[in-house]
């Protein structure tokens, strides 16, 4: 399924300090207390504060070229710099954590999971005009998979133009692997996978 960047729901932050687009969700409901959330934030300048979610594992990546840091409370004050080419850097939702940017905005993309219902795995691919990459299939059937552009434009194996913010998700329905070719220089992707949490029970 195909979710266009300019399909994602806009949410002001409660502070003032940033609008996030809301690419998906489970359950899909105006409530807080989801499974799973993928988005993409605008950050204004000077920053602020994140907000607390409890029980939630967070998977943050700076989109635009622009430089954000971190202050995090439980890392005795270390301020963390991150930009365009850090790796995905995760936290826990409950973590007290100041952002600060120099830039006018920054664009940055979460991941959340409830840590009692699923985890996830998110990977940052850079690709220059012309490269292929090949996305490995989904590892079982319980995977749920997104491909989300942070920068240039892409095309699939399948004829899928993608754009600037725009998400791929994957279903049980596409077993195969897909390939990806780069249309512009400096393209970026995250490829995102959620697994659910298998409880004793259904182990059992």
């Amino acid at each position: 399924m195909l979710l266009r960047a300019n399909q994602h729901k806009q949410m002001a932050w409660k502070n003032g300090g940033g609008v996030t687009s809301e690419i998906a969700r489970a359950p899909d409901n105006e409530q807080e207390d989801f499974d799973w959330r993928l988005s993409i934030a605008q950050v204004k300048s000077p920053g602020g504060a994140f907000s607390v979610f409890p029980g939630i594992d967070r998977t943050l990546c700076v989109v635009s070229p622009n430089e954000l840091y971190l202050t995090v409370e439980s890392s005795s004050g270390n301020i963390i710099h991150l930009n365009q080419n850090s790796l995905p850097y995760s936290f826990a939702g409950e973590s007290s954590i100041t952002c600060q940017i120099q830039s006018e905005t920054l664009t940055d993309f979460n991941v959340m999971t409830r840590r009692t219902k699923f985890r996830h795995d998110v990977e940052r691919i850079k690709m220059e005009l012309k490269q292929e990459k090949k996305i490995n299939a989904l590892a079982n059937d319980e995977e749920i998979m997104f491909i989300i552009v942070g920068q240039g434009q892409v095309v699939t194996n399948d004829g899928i133009q993608m754009a600037i913010g725009d998400a791929l998700q994957i279903d049980q329905q596409h077993s195969s692997d897909i390939k990806i070719s780069a249309q512009t220089e400096n393209t970026q992707l995250y490829i995102v996978r959620l697994n659910p949490i298998l409880s004793k029970e259904n182990v059992e």
